[in-house]
């Protein structure tokens, strides 16, 4: 229970590796507020902890639009009266296109989820965190924002720029407010539509012979959230089997 009297806003947690932190989180006896644009699933997800007996609540919110965003921090103040920690999760994949091919509105998209909605929520939440003198931001990174990866431009140019974004924040908020990032590798939610025959082939060529799980990866945003990474700042972590050894 190493979260036990905080209050979490979690993005992007109706499924895949948002949902495995938001119950994690809900697990280590964080209050959980958690978000995505789909409001059946994300109110699926909070009912799950609330009968596991946590404390959730599920709202909907497009995180690349200001006005979403600051609806979304207003209500989870007014039902947890504080916030702890922000992990900007919420992410969309551009479609596997060569760059000649790229629709201009897919990149903005790309962006300004992966990217505008960080900075968005980021903004919004600060100030409270700065007031009361301490708080935690994880954002939800990637291995692509370092190597790169063919037809992937506008994903990993959105990860790239959450992962110096990272760097410069933590300078600027430190030491009351920890910035960190997370960068998984090939983690199988079915986020990210390459062929069943190209996955078992990247599993084959990592050191751990095989792809992430999200129960792989949701400890390390409890690492960062906890007090035992009161050390860490500015730092992307990578769960990736391997595959990058920075």
């Amino acid at each position: 229970m190493r979260l036990t009297g905080t209050a979490a806003m979690i993005t992007g947690s109706s499924r895949g590796l948002g949902r495995a932190v938001a119950l994690r989180y809900a697990r280590e006896g964080a209050r959980v507020s958690l978000c995505s644009r789909t409001p059946k699933e994300i109110e699926a997800v909070a009912q799950e902890i609330r009968r596991a007996g946590g404390e959730a609540i599920g709202l909907k919110a497009d995180v690349s639009q200001e006005r979403d965003v600051d609806r979304l921090t207003a209500m989870t103040l007014k039902a947890f009266g504080r916030l702890d920690v922000l992990v900007n999760n919420a992410g969309v994949l551009t479609p596997r296109a060569p760059i000649h091919q790229v629709k201009v509105t897919d990149w903005d998209a790309t962006l300004a989820v992966n990217l505008r909605g960080a900075f968005l929520c980021c903004r919004e939440v600060v100030p409270h965190m700065q007031a009361r003198g301490s708080g935690k931001i994880i954002n939800m990174c990637s291995q692509l924002g370092y190597t790169g990866r063919a037809r992937y431009t506008g994903y990993a140019a959105a990860k790239g720029g959450l992962l110096t974004f990272t760097r410069a924040l933590a300078q600027e908020l430190a030491p009351a407010i920890q910035v960190n990032a997370v960068a998984p590798g090939l983690v199988d939610t079915g986020f990210d539509p390459l062929p069943e025959s190209r996955k078992r082939e990247i599993a084959e060529s990592l050191p751990l012979k095989r792809l992430g799980r999200p129960e792989d990866v949701a400890p390390v945003f409890v690492f960062l959230a906890s007090d035992d990474a009161r050390y860490f700042c500015g730092q992307t972590l990578g769960p990736n089997g391997g595959e990058v050894m920075p």
